[in-house]
């Protein structure tokens, strides 16, 4: 009956994960293109695996962390450079030969007039190159739907382009807003999303549905701490217990 103990303390340290996890969502809520995670449970063993391998105790572990990739609301900045995707797909950047996906739009322009993230990525233009607009400094710079740019009312040939892949979950989550894509993942241009100019995603964190998550997990936390504590205490009556009449 003690050995239950195991099954209580393992859906202790499943719940402590999960609390982690709302703690990384809502401390992003602010942050331009995140995407929450989910996590999901399971047993790790079920029907006769658990009866015989388990001895009938119900060890919990978390099942997967996923990131949920719907779209966060549009903020209006009217910002030149910042941009925002309505629709599926990222902007793909680059720096040297680390490649991401992001959908934070929060560009600006260097000195070679290069299209950078803040932290220095270069942003892929639709030829699949480093998009630079050249005498584009301080000029009325104008961005379609489609992702073309003009600047002085001229175009300059170049664009964004936002990209697809075909299993976002083979998106591997590697900074707040950035994602990389796993070993033999591809991508393509996006052919049903249109870009928004002058502004950007933000989080798609819900703060009221992650605290409630976070008060039913802290809940179930805490009732595995009841359990444990039970357990602890007719551990040390097992003696007397086993020495009535």
């Amino acid at each position: 009956m003690v050995s239950g103990k195991y099954g209580a303390l393992s859906g202790a340290v499943s719940r402590e994960q999960a609390m982690s996890n709302i703690a990384a969502n809502l401390a992003n809520v602010n942050t331009t293109g995140f995407k929450k995670n989910r996590i999901s449970f399971q047993a790790i063993l079920r029907g006769e695996q658990q009866n015989t391998n388990a001895k009938g105790i119900n060890y919990a572990r978390i099942r997967a962390i996923e990131t949920d990739f719907s779209q966060g609301a549009m903020q209006q900045t009217d910002r030149p450079l910042d941009v925002a995707i309505d629709g599926e797909g990222f902007f793909k950047i680059r720096k040297g030969n680390d490649i991401m996906y992001t959908r934070a739009g929060h560009f600006m322009i260097d000195e070679d007039g290069m299209i950078k993230t803040s932290d220095g990525y270069n942003v892929i233009s639709q030829a699949n190159q480093p998009l630079q607009l050249l005498e584009g400094g301080g000029s009325d710079i104008i961005i379609n739907e489609a992702g073309g740019i003009s600047v002085d009312g001229v175009d300059t040939g170049v664009g964004l382009q936002i990209f697809t892949v075909a299993d976002p979950q083979q998106l591997k989550q590697v900074g707040n807003s950035r994602f990389q894509l796993e070993q033999g993942g591809g991508d393509l241009p996006a052919a049903d999303s249109r870009i928004i100019q002058g502004s950007l995603e933000t989080s798609n964190v819900n703060m009221m549905e992650e605290m409630a998550h976070m008060i039913s997990i802290q809940r179930k936390f805490e009732a595995h701490l009841k359990v444990l504590d039970r357990y602890s205490t007719l551990g040390e009556r097992q003696d007397e217990l086993g020495s009535v009449g």
